[in-house]
C-alpha cells in the first residue's frame, strides 16, 4: 500500500512537472520582428473607457484580461516608414534608425512665425532597448532634425517576463524669437505579466508592459508671449502579441483613472466614427483666459457631448452643449491655468490653454 502510494505521489510529481513547463513554454518571447516595421500601416480603436477595469493592475503569470465588451469610438492608422523614405539629411543624421513615423502636434492656436506643417520620430531597434533617437519638424522653409540629448528607451529587447529597463530622454527646440521647447522624462518599465487577453472578436497570447513615468514640459513662444512649464505623471500599460507590431491593447493612466484606451478592432468591424470625424475642431481663442468661453469649431449644427481632461488626465467636464453656428460654447469658470484637452462627440481631442 505504502509503495503503491509512493507510486501514485511519483505520478502526481511529474505531472506537476510537465504541466509546470508547459506554462514556462508558454511565457511569449518577443524580438524587434514582432514590433512595428517600417512599410506597416497599424489599426487601432480608440475605446469608450469600460465602467470596471478589473485586473487591470494585477501582474503575475497566466493570466487572463477580460475585455471583449470595449466599444470603440473610432479607428486610427498609423504608418511606420522605412527609413530609405526619409530625406537625404535625415538619414545621415538618424543613420541607426529603423524606421519613422509621423505624429500631430497639439493645435495650441499659437502664432509663432514659422509655419509647421508635420513632425516625425525615429525609433531604433538597439542591442539591449526599443527606442527614439530624434525627432523631425517640418516646415515650409526647412526640415529641423532634433536629436535627443538622451535618447527614450522604450522596450527592453527581447520582451521577456520580468525584463525592466530604466530609461529617460530629454531634448529641447530651439529656435531664436519664435520658439522654444523641451522636454525631460524619466520611466520604470516591466514586463510586468504575461497571459491571454480578449478583446471584441479576437483573443491574443500577450506580454504585458507597465511603463510609469514623470516627465516636465518647458514652452515659451515669444511671438504670443506665452512661456509655461507643465509636469506630467501616469502610468501606461500595453499588452504586445506576436507579429502584431503596435500594442494590442493599451491603457494610460493619469492621475490614478484609466482615461485612454485604444486597442486592435475586430477586422471588419464597422467603425463607430461619425460622418464628421475627419472635420478637424479648432478651438478659440486659444490659448484663452482661464474663465471665460473657449468656442470648440466643429461643424455640427446639433447638441454634442463634450469630455474636458485637464494635464492630469481628471475629467474636468462632461455633459451636453448646445451648438449654433457650428460652435460650441465651453465655460471654464471653475478651471485653473494650465494645458486641457477637449472631444466633440464623434471627433478626435483638441488641446487648448488657458492662461
Amino acid at each position: 500500500m505504502i509503495r503503491r502510494a509512493s507510486t501514485l505521489s511519483s505520478f502526481t510529481l511529474a505531472t506537476v512537472l510537465l504541466v509546470s513547463a508547459s506554462a514556462l513554454f508558454a511565457q511569449p518571447v518577443l524580438t524587434s520582428a514582432d514590433l512595428p516595421q517600417g512599410g506597416q500601416t497599424y489599426l487601432r480603436a480608440t475605446a469608450v473607457p469600460p465602467p470596471l477595469s478589473d485586473g487591470l493592475e494585477e501582474s503575475g503569470a497566466g493570466l487572463t484580461w477580460d475585455y471583449s465588451d470595449l466599444i470603440s469610438t473610432g479607428d486610427q492608422e498609423t504608418e511606420y516608414f522605412p527609413m530609405s523614405e526619409a530625406g537625404f539629411t535625415t538619414q545621415f543624421i538618424f543613420s541607426s534608425a529603423n524606421h519613422f513615423t509621423a505624429f500631430e502636434l497639439p493645435d495650441l492656436g499659437l502664432e509663432t512665425g514659422l509655419p509647421i506643417s508635420g513632425a516625425t520620430t525615429y525609433q531604433e531597434f538597439g542591442g539591449s532597448a526599443y527606442k527614439t533617437i530624434g525627432l523631425g519638424i517640418t516646415t515650409d522653409f526647412i526640415d529641423l532634425p532634433v536629436i535627443y540629448e538622451d535618447e527614450e528607451e522604450l522596450l527592453p529587447l527581447p520582451l521577456t517576463y520580468g525584463a525592466t529597463l530604466s530609461g529617460s530622454s530629454a531634448f529641447e527646440v530651439d529656435l531664436p524669437e519664435l520658439l522654444y521647447y523641451s522636454t525631460v522624462q524619466t520611466a520604470e518599465i516591466e514586463v510586468d505579466a504575461w497571459g491571454t487577453l480578449l478583446l471584441p472578436g479576437a483573443s491574443f497570447e500577450c506580454l504585458r508592459v507597465k511603463r510609469t513615468f514623470e516627465a516636465q514640459d518647458s514652452v515659451n513662444v515669444p511671438a504670443a508671449e506665452l512661456g509655461f512649464s507643465l509636469p506630467r505623471e501616469g502610468t501606461v500599460y500595453e499588452w504586445y502579441a506576436a507579429g502584431e507590431g503596435m500594442p494590442v491593447l493599451s491603457v494610460q493612466v493619469l492621475a490614478g483613472i484609466p482615461g485612454i484606451w485604444q486597442f486592435k478592432p475586430e477586422a471588419g468591424a464597422p467603425s463607430a466614427v461619425t460622418e464628421t470625424a475627419d472635420v478637424r475642431v479648432t478651438a478659440a481663442p486659444n490659448p484663452a483666459t482661464a474663465g471665460s468661453l473657449v468656442s470648440l469649431h466643429h461643424g455640427g449644427q446639433t447638441p454634442v457631448s463634450v469630455m474636458v481632461h485637464d494635464a492630469a488626465g481628471r475629467v474636468v467636464f462632461d455633459g451636453t452643449l448646445g451648438t449654433q453656428g457650428g460652435i460650441t460654447l465651453l465655460p471654464s469658470e471653475t478651471w485653473t491655468p494650465g494645458a486641457y484637452s477637449a472631444v466633440v462627440e464623434g471627433h478626435m481631442p483638441v488641446r487648448f490653454i488657458l492662461r
